[in-house]
């Protein structure tokens, strides 16, 4: 009876965390449409269609993985204040900004091969991030070390090669919907998450070498944090 109502909890956070995950992406799509005057362009709805695509694409995926979307489900107060605050830039300027941004500058063009590309790229970003989810039972939605749950370095996956594949996975979206919607106002929106990214990976990583047993020996072993060969 324990582990039936426990696999039903691991379903119940599955789908808590799926739905708010297509939640965010309604309303970023809600907020192009919005800044566009409920202008969907061609490129835009190829965009959106992966968009959606890849998110019921995970579902399917990681629904083996319940607890590790429960722990991502429900973020734990003990983060880090540096944590919480790149997290809500990041969240903020990541879903929603970034779309209504796009959508007030649709009317300046935008190539349906380059959004190809650039769907390509998202599909890509999203196989990584789920690749890593799978493969980490400690990945959780926020930074921290996690003492009450046995936290352990993870080595698999992605993990083999380079330290934070997750945020790998955020930059590849960065050139995806700077391909996908090509206007400056994109760019600074998606330059400005890069560069949250690059800071929440670098305080994370030195977080989790001073306070995660044998996380400085996978560092030396793997040496790139979100770049292979540059850094």
């Amino acid at each position: 009876q324990l582990q039936a109502r426990h696999m039903m909890n691991r379903k119940k956070a599955a789908i808590v965390y799926m739905s708010r995950v297509i939640g965010e992406r309604i309303i970023g799509l809600a907020l192009f449409l919005w800044g566009a005057n409920r202008l969907l362009p061609v490129h835009a709805a190829v965009y959106f269609a992966v968009y959606f695509g890849a998110a019921a694409l995970s579902a399917v995926y990681l629904r083996r993985h319940g607890d590790t979307l429960t722990a991502r489900a429900n973020p734990s107060r003990d983060t880090p204040v540096w944590d919480k605050l790149i997290l809500t830039a990041f969240w903020l300027v990541g879903y929603f900004v970034i779309y209504y941004v796009a959508g007030r500058t649709a009317a300046q063009g935008g190539s349906l091969w380059l959004s190809l590309v650039g769907g390509a790229l998202y599909l890509l970003s999203t196989w990584l991030t789920d690749a890593a989810i799978a493969s980490n039972p400690f990945a959780e939605s926020t930074a921290r070390l996690q003492p009450e749950r046995g936290q352990s370095v993870t080595t698999a996956g992605p993990y083999r090669y380079i330290r934070h594949p997750m945020y790998a996975a955020i930059l590849l979206w960065c050139i995806a919907v700077v391909l996908s919607f090509p206007t400056g106002g994109v760019a600074v929106c998606s330059g400005s998450v890069a560069v949250l990214i690059f800071t929440r990976t670098a305080l994370e990583d030195r977080m989790l070498q001073n306070g995660l047993p044998g996380y400085k020996e996978y560092a030396a072993r793997t040496k790139y944090r979100v770049i292979p060969g540059i850094w």
